[in-house]
């Protein structure tokens, strides 16, 4: 029994197959688009959490916030080009990083079709412990969607999802000494317990 004991003891320290993660943490949008000039963009909720298992190379799919503008037109300084960032603070475990991406409005056909858009650079990659890397990339969209003008308000405005994909586990952590004295006298034991069984 005692050798069942030290063995299952011995199992349970060592590292086993890799097997699923929680990662948790914070995320919050600014930038320049949110005021003029440029076509001015609005979002909801500006900051939130998100909290999920993966194993390595599994993906899943947070709805972050949604965007859109209250303005009911796109007028010349609307198609400048203007920044939007989100910021992630990983808090288990821990990494931090930022997915760039900017926004614009659409004005097509002399401003007959009109509409906002924004792009994101990426994917981001958030590093942790050794050579761990979870991935985030944003969705690109299309929002307010009009004909001779815009069709303003959160209703007709786009959500903004993060696809998390877990890239690559940390690498193995050696063994402290304490656990290699225990693999030793757990086979030990088990010798001894042979040379018994032999004499009896």
């Amino acid at each position: 029994m005692k050798h069942f004991i030290a063995a299952a003891a011995l199992a349970a320290a060592l590292p086993g197959a890799a097997s699923a993660l929680s990662f948790s943490g914070t995320y919050g949008v600014s930038g320049s688009a949110f005021s003029d000039p440029g076509l001015v963009i609005q979002t909801a909720p500006s900051n939130g959490s998100y909290a999920f298992n993966l194993d390595v190379g599994q993906s899943t799919t947070v709805k972050l916030f949604d965007i859109w503008t209250n303005e009911n037109s796109v007028g010349s300084d609307d198609t400048v080009p203007q920044s939007i960032n989100v910021g992630f603070d990983m808090t288990d475990p821990v990494s931090t990083g930022n997915v760039s991406g900017s926004t614009v409005g659409n004005s097509l056909l002399f401003g007959l079709f009109q509409s906002g858009s924004v792009s994101w650079d990426g994917p981001l990659q958030l590093a942790f412990g050794k050579g761990g890397i979870l991935s985030v990339m944003l969705n690109n969209a299309t929002f307010n969607d009009g004909v001779f003008g815009l069709d303003e308000g959160q209703r007709h405005g786009a959500g903004i999802k993060a696809t998390f994909t877990y890239e690559q586990s940390p690498s193995a952590v050696p063994l402290p000494a304490g656990l290699g004295l225990m693999a030793a006298g757990v086979g030990a034991l088990g010798a001894a317990a042979r040379r018994r069984k032999a004499a009896a």
